[in-house]
C-alpha cells in the first residue's frame, strides 16, 4: 500500500515537470490559435520595416546623387563636411533641450514629493 503512495506520487510529480516543460514552450499564438483567433500586429510594428526600407533607400539615393553630381572632389568634400557640421550643431541643439526638459521633469517631481510628504 505504502509503495503505491510513493509510485504515485513519483508518477505526479514527474507529470507535473513534463506539463511545466510544455507550458513554457507555449507562446499566446499557440493558444490563441486553439479557439481560432490570432493576435493582430500592431500599425507601429508593420509600418516599421516600411519605413526602414525607405531610409535606407533614401540613403543609398543620396550616396549615388554626391557621388555623380557634377563637382570636383574637393568641393564634395567640403560640402559634405558642411553638412556634418551642421548636422553635429542640430544634434546638439536637441541633446541640450532634452536635457533641460529632463532637468525640468525631474525637479518638478521633486518638488511633488518634497510637498507631498510633508503633507
Amino acid at each position: 500500500m505504502n509503495l503505491n503512495k510513493t509510485l504515485w506520487a513519483v508518477g505526479s510529480i514527474i507529470g507535473a515537470q513534463q506539463a511545466a516543460k510544455a507550458v513554457r514552450n507555449v507562446e499566446w499564438n499557440d493558444i490563441l490559435g486553439v479557439v481560432g483567433l490570432e493576435r493582430r500586429p500592431s500599425a507601429f510594428s508593420r509600418a516599421l520595416p516600411a519605413l526602414g526600407l525607405v531610409a535606407f533607400s533614401a540613403a543609398i539615393g543620396a550616396g549615388a546623387a554626391l557621388l555623380f553630381a557634377p563637382s570636383t572632389g574637393e568641393e564634395l568634400r567640403t560640402r559634405l563636411s558642411d553638412g556634418l557640421d551642421g548636422m553635429k550643431n542640430r544634434l546638439e541643439d536637441v541633446k541640450g533641450r532634452v536635457n533641460d526638459k529632463i532637468s525640468e521633469k525631474v525637479s518638478s517631481y521633486d518638488q511633488q514629493h518634497t510637498s507631498n510628504s510633508t503633507s
